[in-house]
This record gives C-alpha cells, structure tokens and sequence, in this order.
C-alpha cells in the first residue's frame, strides 16, 4: 500500500506520533506510523523499507528522544539513500541540540518546528507539500556517478598539466616563465572554483543526490593545487620565483577541512548501519552500509571499512 506519509519517531515520542497521525488521517492524508516496533527475529527493514521507498513525505520526528535512537536514523539514511520519489520533512519537537552527523544530513531541509506549527495545524503544511513536492524540502533519490570515466579524465587532465609545465620550464626565459605562471595561476583558479562549485552542491535541497558530485568536486579541487604547487617547484631555483608568490594556503584548508568532515559522516553512518544489519539481518539494511561505507571509501582509504566491507560482502 502507498502512503502519503512515513512518520519516523522515537516510540517515547508515541503520543505526538499518535496525535499527528490522527490529524493528518482527518484531513484525507494518509501515513503510515510503525507501532510494533523492531522485535529480535523480525526482518523490519523489508517492511519498513517497502513503505518509505512508496511514501511521498518522510516525517522525521525530531526529538532528544529520536536522536538517540538507532532505528529512525536508520531510517533517514534509507530514506536518503533510496527514496524514489518525494521529500524529507524535519519536524522539530524540542530544543535539543540535533547530533552533528543528522544536521549534516538535514541542514539544508527546511525545518518545521511544532513551537511555530502545532500538531493540529501540520496537516496543512503536509498539504502544501502533497501539492508541490518541490518546495522547501529535499528528495532522496540517489544518482549514481560514471566514476570510472571521470576519474579517467582527471588523470588525463593531470598529465597534460604536467606535461606543459615542464614544456615551458625547458625555455628557461623569463617569457617561459610567465607562461608557468597563467598555468600555475589558472589551476589555482581552477580549485578554487571546484570548491566552490562542491560547496554549491552542499547546499542544494537535493544534497545527498550530489554526494558523488560534490567529492569529485573536492578530488579535483585538490588535484588542480597539486598541479599548481608542481609549476611551482620548477622555479624554486631560479630568478623568477616571486612570480609564483601566491598563498595557497587557506584554499589548501578549506578543501581539505571538507574532505575531513565528509568523511567522518559517511564512516559514522556506515558503522551505525553495519551494527544495525547485525541487529535485523536485513538486506536493505546490508546495502545501506554498503552505500555509506562506499561514499567514504571514495574519499579515503580505510582498513576499518574495507574490513567491514568484506565481511558484508560474505
């Protein structure tokens, strides 16, 4: 059965679950609300799972209570990761500070919070929604990147960069140098861009759809300084080196700062999804993992998820 709404909560959060369902169920709004709860030997995410990926709204209840649950931040990650179609709407029930790895995930959705819009008046928020999916929310949908071509690409890009620099080393005349130094100021340009073109997509109601997009992003944000600091390297000795007297710095940090952060979310996400697959056995919770600790693999090698993957994969 497809619903209009899949309420995530915190079962010490039922009673405003129970009102919000009531209230919505009123208007003609159907939701789905999990009451039984994950026994030991039950498969929930082949049930859960099935309905979130047929509902139009994910409802996060978000609560002190929530944020420690495992379960509803299971259910957000695979609501991210394989919603097929609608959004994710944060319903802030308290003042509690939301974990770092969850306002990562939901800092760029619009929240409501229930001191503004009550229980009794969030029907007509969902409608709004319900009647245009796009505004103010995020969908799930994932989108895999050709990786495999533009990681080629890159490569290539690098080579001919190289390449020209030590072309142009070879004249050794200060006209030689000057054009190091467009080369070496355009790849600064270039990472500079890229970075900013990463921190565009981050901001994107559709964040999580750009994951892939955003690292590679990054890689070659990085890649393009590594580009400039080997121009570079090919004056250190000679007479024209204050040409190439620009900080690099700053840039250097805010990448790698990004790169840091990314990382660190998408390991804690793949580590709390691995313990929940242990927990439920599930094989949509499986492929979750799979899905977070291959979005962190891609940013870094790891020993500890390369292990988790493999036993996965078993």
């Amino acid at each position: 059965m497809k619903y209009d709404v899949f309420i995530s909560y915190s079962r010490k959060d039922s009673e405003t679950a129970d009102l919000i369902c009531s209230a919505l169920t009123e208007v003609g709004i159907s939701c789905f609300i999990d009451k039984e709860g994950i026994g030991g030997g039950e498969n929930f995410p082949e049930v859960l799972a099935s309905t979130i990926d047929s509902s139009r709204i994910f409802l996060f209840l978000a609560s002190a209570n929530s944020y420690k649950s495992k379960f509803t931040k299971a259910e957000i990650l695979y609501a991210f990761n394989h919603l097929r179609s609608g959004c994710i709407i944060p319903y802030i029930l308290d003042e509690s500070e939301m974990p770092a790895d969850l306002e990562f995930l939901l800092g760029n959705v619009n929240w409501i919070r229930k001191t503004a819009c009550p229980p009794k008046q969030l029907p007509a928020e969902i409608r709004k929604v319900l009647d245009s999916p796009d505004t103010g929310t995020i969908g799930g949908r994932k989108v895999r990147s050709r990786w495999p071509l533009r990681i080629l690409l890159l490569a290539v890009a690098l080579s001919v960069g190289v390449l020209a620099a030590i072309l142009f080393r070879q004249n050794g005349d200060k006209s030689a140098a000057l054009q190091d130094y467009k080369q070496f100021e355009s790849w600064i340009d270039r990472s500079d861009s890229l970075l900013k073109e990463a921190a565009r997509k981050g901001a994107m109601p559709n964040t999580l759809e750009t994951t892939s997009e955003q690292i590679l992003d990054l890689q070659s944000a990085e890649a393009a300084l590594c580009l400039s600091d080997s121009i570079k390297k090919l004056h250190a000795a000679d007479e024209h080196i204050a040409l190439f007297n620009i900080n690099t710095d700053a840039l250097r940090t805010s990448i790698s700062c990004k790169m840091d952060s990314m990382f660190v979310a998408w390991s804690n996400y793949a580590r709390e999804s691995y313990e929940l697959f242990r927990i439920t056995g599930s094989p949509s919770e499986r492929q979750n993992a799979l899905d977070c600790i291959n979005h962190a693999l891609s940013i870094r090698p790891d020993s500890s998820l390369e292990s988790l993957k493999q036993s996965l994969n078993k």
